[in-house]
Order: structure tokens, then C-alpha cells, then sequence
């Protein structure tokens, strides 16, 4: 369908609403957002056919077809909006900006849009252009005077919404501002795994706000008047002037493009914009945003604090074993990315690998998705088949469950605060590039990282984490499709011998 006339693709649109298309909905959106991406190749979107993401929006909407509109929002989210995000470049932010302005536009006009319409126009911003102008002018003038800092009462920050997002930038700026602050109560906008990675912060409040990251169209734009709403209720107390916004690229404002405080209150961290130190990580480049913004010359790193609980259990639960054997923590989960995952069978043949040693212990944590946790009871299978002895225990009964041996393979089902004190307390930690990787070198824990499926150089070098010891090794693979079975066995065998030999820094 590539290159097809815009009246083709309208037509097949309306037959898939009929369901009398001759094509499935997944094809459909993949070949047409396929196409729409390959028009901005020239980099400047001058060719792109933005009636394409009206297309799919439409599709989004669909009330009958609950396939078509799953389709129509993987190839927005998946095909479109998150690769120009992984871009990393100005461009890639510029058009990224004009597709989510679109997509804005288009809901706002609907009957599921109403309330989003109604708050935009009273806050001025009846067209997107308007919204595109304050984007582009929210970034002048960004520094704080030091008697300023002083007087702010409150300092409100929005949640990357993903753990890992929220380890290497959030967790900088929540210390940062507490610091920079002394006046003022900090409170962190976002999902339930915040207080698990900021607990007993002095200052720092939680307060929940749950974005549909996989959920449909119309609850991840429209979002957003809850959260204004919320936020208003949140600053009504305090003086005019005394709050402040901080946005580090935030799903929940849509990347900053939605206004929530006055322009004057708000700071955004532009993460995705071109960097004169390309190799620069996203870690690094907080620190050097915040450094402008505040005045400072002050670089930190990464950092978690857990709950007590968390921690007693799971040195509870690793007392059980003798103190020479190696306490392996593994979590294969790759954030709805396939791209991460080696094929098969390098997991399988790594945990054999492993498990090969007699003073080894691997905690295989399965995960909050259920494929994932499908894919771990899998592995158990397949280990108990090479005569491994294997058990499976949940959080709820981890320190009153009695594990029949030492030397195995234990697959643990729990919360992301449960995983943290894992990890934390693990001789050694090994996953893809996700969320656990920034968890374990927030707390300095040995760890070997597998990263594939960066699309660019500079997503591998944003995204690596910030090493607290010299302990992390990031070996990264540019295209796991094309691995023979040899070739995988072959990696299953390196990243098993980095992982045996990696020790915590003395």
C-alpha cells in the first residue's frame, strides 16, 4: 500500500469500519504509517501527508472494531510518535511536536474530546499553532535568581511515567530541587512505582496520577484536564508565583506541549533536542539542564531509596543461603520492546550456562506483564528439563516460603519496590535495556546489561546508564534478527562469564 493515493487509503479506511475490508487492520496501519514515516526522510516533514495521522485517529475511535482500534494506536505510539522521540535530534522533537499537535487537534474536534476543547480555549490556545508557538518560547529565560529559589513554596515535578525514565532523570531532579528549594515541599506527579523509588524523601510527596501508557487514544490526550484540574487544586493555596512546574519531557503534559502551569512557573527539560556532547547520557544532560536553569555547578547521580520492608524481606529470603554462593537477579522484561529481547534460545542456553556452577543461585524475576511472566514459567520448564531444581514464590509469601535447595533456579513474581531491594542486595544483576538496569546502578550493584535493538547511536548513548562504581558492563548488539542459533549459544557463553567474573568494586 506504500505510495497509495490518499482517496485509496479513505476508502479502505471506511471498508475497515464496515468490516469488508480486504485487508486486516494491523496491516493496514503498519503499511500506512510505514509510509508516512518514509515522506519525512528529507527531515523537515514538507512532504508528509499529515491527513495520514487523521487517518489513524479515526481508526482509534472506532466503537465496534476493538482490533482496528488497538492497530491504529500501536502504529501511532509504536511506528510514529516514539521513533521521531528516539531520534534524538531537533528535528526529530520538531516533528514529533507537529504529529502530537494533530493528533490533539483531531480529538479536541470530537465528542470524547469536549472537555479538553472547552480547557484549551479558556486558557487561550484555540488553535495548535498557538500551542507549537508557547512550546518554542517556554524555553527562554529559564533561570531562577537565588531569591527566588528562596521564597517558592511548592515545586511540583511530572513522572517520565516509566520507571527507568524515572531513575536516570526524575530521581536527579527530585534531589536536585530539594536542595535548590529549602522552602518548599516537593511533590512528584505519577504512577504508584514512585514511592517505592523515593521513600522517606524529606519534603517529597507522591501524588498519583495514572497515565493510560497502554491503554487507547482518547484516554492518553484527554488525560490531561484531569491533571490540570489537579494541579490547580494543588497550587490554589499557595501565593501567586510560589509554585513551580518542572517537566522533563513528560507523557503526561504530551512532551510539554500542554500547558498546566503559566509559562512563567514552568521549566522543561528538552531531553530529545541535538546535544554539542553527543555521547552525553540522559543523566548527565539533567544535570546540565538543571545547572542552567538553577544557577549551579553541582553533578549527581542517579539514585533510589527503598523501603525498610522491601530490604528486610529480601535479606530475609537470601539469608537462606550459604554466604560463598553467588546471588544472581534476572529480569528478562524489555517494556513492551521486542526489539530488546535476543531470540531464542539465548535465554534459555544463558540460564544453563549459569546454572552450571554448583555455588550459584539465580533469581529469575518474572515481571509485571503477563508475557512475561508467561515467558518465565517457560524458562522454568526448560531448566527443570536439564534436571535444574526450579520454585516459584510471590512477594506476598517470599520470607515464609522455605526453598528446598540452595543451588537453582527461584522465579519471583512481585512489585517494582520488591525488585529494587533484589537487585540491591544481588551479587550480580543482568537484563536488557529497561528499567532494572538504571535501578541497579542507582544502587551500585554489579551488573552486565544487554542492549539491543537501539535504533541509533544516540538512543544507545542517552539511554546507557550512569555508572555509580565503574561496575556496569553495556554490551550492546545492533541487530539481533540476523543471530544463528551458533551465534546466540556463542553470547549465551559471554554474558555468562561476564556475569560469573563481575564483583562489587571494593
Amino acid at each position: 500500500m506504500t505510495g497509495m493515493d490518499f482517496e485509496i487509503i479513505n476508502h479502505t479506511l471506511q471498508l475497515l469500519q464496515t468490516e469488508q475490508a480486504d485487508i486486516s487492520p494491523d496491516h493496514f496501519a503498519e503499511e500506512i504509517s510505514k509510509d508516512f514515516m518514509q515522506r519525512l526522510t528529507p527531515g523537515n516533514g514538507d512532504d508528509a501527508d499529515f491527513r495520514i495521522i487523521d487517518i489513524l485517529c479515526e481508526m482509534a475511535l472506532y466503537a465496534c472494531n476493538a482490533s482496528a482500534r488497538k492497530a491504529a494506536v500501536n502504529a501511532l505510539y509504536k511506528n510514529i510518535v516514539e521513533p521521531l522521540c528516539d531520534d534524538f535530534t531537533t528535528i526529530g522533537v520538531r516533528l514529533c511536536n507537529l504529529v502530537l499537535l494533530r493528533m490533539i487537534d483531531f480529538i479536541r474536534k470530537k465528542k470524547e474530546g469536549n472537555n479538553l476543547e472547552l480547557l484549551l480555549n479558556q486558557l487561550g490556545y484555540s488553535k495548535q499553532k498557538l500551542l507549537l508557538e508557547r512550546y518554542e518560547t517556554i524555553h527562554q529565560n529559564i533561570c531562577i535568581s537565588e531569591e527566588k529559589k528562596e521564597k517558592i513554596r511548592k515545586v511540583i515535578i511530572l513522572s517520565r511515567v516509566t520507571v527507568g525514565a524515572d531513575v536516570a532523570i526524575t530521581s536527579i531532579m527530585v534531589h536536585r530541587l530539594s536542595r535548590s528549594f529549602p522552602q518548599a515541599d516537593i511533590i512528584v506527579y505519577g504512577p504508584a512505582h514512585l514511592p517505592e523509588i523515593f521513600y522517606g524523601l524529606p519534603r517529597v510527596h507522591w501524588t498519583k496520577f495514572h497515565y493510560q501508557r497502554d491503554g487507547g487514544l482518547v484516554g492518553r490526550l484527554t488525560s490531561y484536564t484531569n491533571l490540570h484540574h489537579q494541579l490547580k487544586t494543588e497550587y490554589a493555596g499557595t501565593h501567586d508565583g510560589l509554585t513551580f512546574l518542572f517537566d522533563p519531557d513528560s507523557r503526561l503534559s504530551q512532551l510539554s506541549l500542554l500547558p498546566l502551569l503559566p509559562d512563567s512557573q514552568t521549566r522543561h527539560f528538552p531531553s530529545r533536542i541535538d546535544q554539542d556532547n553527543t555521547a552525553s547520557r540522559l543523566s548527565q544532560l539533567t544535570n546540565r539542564w538543571l545547572n542552567e536553569v538553577l544557577d549551579e555547578q553541582i553533578n549527581i547521580l542517579p539514585q533510589i531509596s527503598i523501603r525498610p520492608v522491601h530490604q528486610n524481606n529480601i535479606k530475609q529470603f537470601f539469608s537462606s543461603f550459604p554466604e560463598d554462593f553467588k546471588k544472581i537477579v534476572i529480569n528478562l522484561g524489555v517494556g513492551n520492546d521486542y526489539r530488546k529481547r535476543l531470540p531464542d534460545p539465548f535465554e534459555e542456553n544463558l540460564l544453563t550456562c549459569l546454572l552450571k556452577n554448583d555455588k550459584v543461585v539465580v533469581v529469575l524475576d518474572s515481571g509485571c506483564h503477563p508475557d512475561e511472566r508467561d515467558r518465565a514459567r517457560e524458562l522454568m520448564k526448560i531448566v527443570q528439563t536439564k534436571k535444574i531444581l526450579t520454585a516459584a514464590v510471590s512477594e506476598k509469601n517470599l520470607t515464609n516460603t522455605h526453598i528446598p535447595f540452595h543451588h537453582g533456579l527461584i522465579c519471583v513474581q512481585g512489585g517494582i519496590g520488591m525488585l529494587s531491594a533484589l537487585i540491591d542486595q544481588a551479587d550480580v544483576f543482568f537484563g536488557y535495556d529497561s528499567c532494572c538496569q538504571h535501578l541497579a546502578t542507582a544502587r551500585g550493584t554489579p551488573s552486565v546489561i544487554c542492549f539491543a535493538g537501539a535504533p541509533n547511536d544516540r538512543f544507545f548513548d542517552r539511554w546507557r546508564p550512569l555508572d555509580k562504581y565503574g561496575s556496569t558492563q553495556t554490551y550492546r548488539i545492533t541487530d539481533s534478527t540476523s543471530l544463528s542459533t551458533a551465534e546466540l549459544t556463542d553470547l549465551a557463553d559471554k554474558f555468562c562469564t561476564m556475569i560469573m567474573a563481575a564483583e562489587r568494586p571494593l
